[in-house]
């Protein structure tokens, strides 16, 4: 699976979108992140007029000729469960989507026992030392960076004039360079 970064998936909105054979499926519409902000799911436009649209994974999308390029077929694109393409998608519409398109959804709870080995004089023995469950959260944070800004600035550097320039000067009946 190749990640979409951000910069791309907003660069194809309302690009062709067309099907694993090259049929024309709709038009790319808006991005959907996941946990991490990185885009998961697109809406794609399709119908008379681009009133209808369905959700697809973009893991798997590519740019082909200047259009985004699915696996799936037409169809299968087009029967996607409906969801409201102005809020976040909820877990329980994710699952229906990920069921759509045969696809694994990421279990919200998983468990496992974490071992570790000791070293001792006899043979490698592992017991259980903690149970762990992994759970998926949403985290949000406020982050305040520094950022650096470039900008070009005019200083005037004085500087003594060479020695034959005063010399001459004097010479002319003018007063010196420093103090004309």
């Amino acid at each position: 699976m190749a990640d979409v970064d951000i910069d791309t998936a907003l660069g194809w909105r309302g690009r062709t979108v067309r099907d694993r054979d090259g049929e024309k499926i709709g038009t790319f519409g808006d991005v959907f992140l996941d946990e991490r902000d990185r885009p998961a799911w697109a809406s794609v436009r399709t119908g008379l007029f681009g009133r209808r649209e369905s959700c697809v994974p973009l893991d798997e999308a590519t740019e082909v000729d200047g259009d985004v390029r699915l696996p799936y077929p037409a169809e299968l694109v087009k029967e996607a469960p409906q969801v409201d393409p102005d809020v976040a998608l909820e877990p329980d519409e994710e699952d229906r989507l990920h069921a759509h398109y045969g696809r694994d959804a990421v279990p919200a709870d998983v468990e496992m026992v974490r071992s570790e080995e000791e070293v001792s004089l006899g043979p490698v023995e592992r017991r259980p030392t903690e149970r762990v469950r992994l759970r998926k959260v949403t985290v949000t944070e406020d982050v305040t960076q520094r950022i650096p800004v470039r900008r070009e600035v005019v200083q005037l550097e004085h500087e003594p004039p060479p020695e034959g320039e005063i010399e001459s000067a004097q010479d002319a009946g003018e007063a010196p360079p420093e103090n004309r």
